[in-house]
């Protein structure tokens, strides 16, 4: 099977015309998808060989978000940078070939008419590299390329894991929109770091990757941080997070 993507048009017309379209999202219209989607240039076949991904459905996103990560970077991580960036990819998959998820992961904002979350969650309306983490279907991809961890033989999703395990929706946008979480080795440096800890039980939580953020921004600002190894951004880190946080104590 090879992944199919919409033409520049169709891209601008979905935009332009989202006002008078969202209707047959909102309703989950199949007869208004097949039909827009038959007509002569919207949808374009790529060159790109995939097999589906084996989605998780299970209504607890605790568990499905990390299943369908992993589900999505086995199936694609053959793409490259410069595609997985590609916007008519995502949008072409969140409309063709991947709208069961679509309208599995979007159930109670489709329900509840959130207008704004169905146009973030299906177009790059967030700026390029913010969009990656908030598109429905590009983030699981991101997410998964930023947090495999390829020297770990035994679960290189080790990571992959523990990012998703609370608040991946808000986690995936807060914690990458940092500068320095481009680099996949300061990525995973972090993720090292906050993983030891709240293994040893201090329950990480939206301030603790605020604060790892934030002191990357700060220590960028007086050396280079892509010189450093990820066990040299994990050293660092650990030492930030013990020094501003108390660990929660583990009830026996």
């Amino acid at each position: 099977m090879k992944i199919q993507y919409v033409s520049e048009n169709a891209l601008h017309d979905l935009l332009a015309q989202h006002d008078k379209y969202k209707e047959h999202y909102l309703s989950r219209n199949e007869d208004w998808f097949k039909a827009y989607f038959e007509q002569e240039g919207v949808v374009l076949d790529s060159n790109i060989e995939y097999v589906h991904p084996n989605f998780s459905f299970n209504p607890n996103f605790s568990a499905s978000d990390y299943d369908n990560v992993k589900a999505m970077y086995d199936a694609l991580n053959h793409l490259t940078v410069a595609q997985a960036s590609q916007e008519r990819l995502w949008v072409g998959l969140a409309h063709l070939q991947m709208r069961d998820y679509f309208n599995f992961r979007l159930k109670d904002d489709l329900d509840k008419k959130n207008e704004k979350r169905l146009k973030s969650a299906l177009f790059f309306v967030n700026g390029s590299k913010r969009s990656l983490f908030v598109h429905v279907l590009a983030r699981l991809w991101w997410v998964g390329y930023m947090t495999y961890d390829e020297n770990n033989t035994d679960d290189p999703y080790w990571l992959t894991k523990f990012f998703c395990a609370r608040e991946f929706s808000g986690r995936s946008v807060y914690f990458f929109s940092s500068n320095f979480t481009a680099n996949r080795m300061i990525t995973k440096g972090v993720l090292i770091a906050l993983k030891k800890l709240d293994d040893e039980g201090f329950e990480m939580k939206r301030a603790h990757f605020v604060e790892a953020g934030r002191y990357l921004n700060i220590v960028g600002g007086a050396m280079i941080l892509d010189i450093l190894d990820e066990n040299e951004i994990a050293r660092m880190i650990e030492t930030r997070i013990r020094k501003a946080f108390k660990p929660t104590p583990i009830s026996v």
